[in-house]
């Protein structure tokens, strides 16, 4: 691999090269990530409707989200009818917001659940449904602020159904934080969502959390550090 070929490799944007019919022909490494929230026929359809009129290259500004990944733009080439490439520009992540380990304390993931579930039930109809990884340790994590975060998240989904709870352990990914890396827990809360849902303020309480918040049709999920010492 020469130096323009690591350059490409490591870049901190996409690239994804396709054939005609759509199938990955090369990507970068920070493509192989992106791939795990979205298809590659999404992405190649994204490339065929941005492509310049002829051979070249086209750079078009717009806002995309694919899970907890945010562009800002692309820019798609082709020099012949064989295969076309993408790359999209990624917005820089939200910095967390004056990390102090000091401010966490060790807690049990699933007590605080509850807690959010027994205070969101009272007014609910329906209940929830949960589906937990039994194997996650304590934490360090500020309660108030992840109770009082699950309550809103909660409140985000209509009550005409049950709202589907998933704790799990993310294989493959790490967040670096404090100079350290860490594995990645992920709650997700799935229902039907309402119109009103406060994603912003949701964000913020993430961020606090050292973690962050994605947002989906039907879906929110809150991302972390499983940070243990």
């Amino acid at each position: 691999m020469d130096f323009y070929e690591k350059w490409l490799e490591y870049d901190y944007n996409p690239w994804i090269l396709f054939d005609v019919s759509g199938k990955v022909i090369t990507l970068n490494q920070e493509a192989q990530f992106l791939l795990a929230e979205v298809t590659p026929h999404e992405i190649f359809e994204l490339a065929v409707s941005y492509a310049n009129q002829s051979y070249g290259f086209e750079t078009t500004m717009m806002d995309l989200e694919y899970g907890k990944y945010e562009f800002f733009g692309i820019m798609v080439g082709y020099e012949d009818n064989d295969a076309i490439a993408i790359r999209l520009y990624q917005k820089p992540p939200e910095r967390i917001a004056e990390p102090n380990m000091l401010k966490l304390s060790t807690h049990n993931i699933y007590t605080l659940i509850d807690l959010a579930v027994s205070t969101s039930s009272i007014n609910r109809q329906h209940g929830f449904t949960t589906i937990l990884d039994p194997a996650l340790p304590d934490i360090k994590i500020n309660p108030e602020i992840f109770v009082g975060m699950l309550t809103q998240i909660f409140g985000c989904f209509d009550d005409t159904g049950e709202i589907e709870l998933k704790l799990s352990l993310k294989t493959g990914e790490t967040l670096k934080f404090e100079g350290k890396r860490y594995p990645i827990f992920q709650l997700s809360a799935r229902g039907n969502m309402g119109a009103g849902c406060p994603v912003q303020p949701l964000k913020q309480q993430a961020n606090q959390l050292n973690g962050y918040i994605l947002k989906k049709s039907d879906q929110l999920i809150f991302e972390a550090p499983l940070i243990i010492d």
